[in-house]
């Protein structure tokens, strides 16, 4: 679903030179990688759990008394 959102001439200056910069198809691509470099956050969370213990019936049991 798209949204219009408001932005001001130079923003839109900043975009299509960052476009132009990163090659890609549209606005929405240059923001999403704008945003995942900001926060960081990987574009998968798989694997995300290394390292952690497999889950138990008791700790299964606990979630389903909330």
């Amino acid at each position: 679903m798209a949204t219009t959102i408001q932005i001001s001439d130079g923003t839109k200056q900043l975009l299509e030179r960052a476009k132009a910069e990163e090659d890609a198809s549209s606005y929405d691509e240059v923001i999403k990688k704008l945003l995942q470099k900001y926060t960081n956050v990987p574009k998968t969370m798989f694997g995300c759990g290394k390292g952690m213990k497999s889950w138990s019936k008791k700790d299964r049991m606990m979630l389903n008394e909330l």
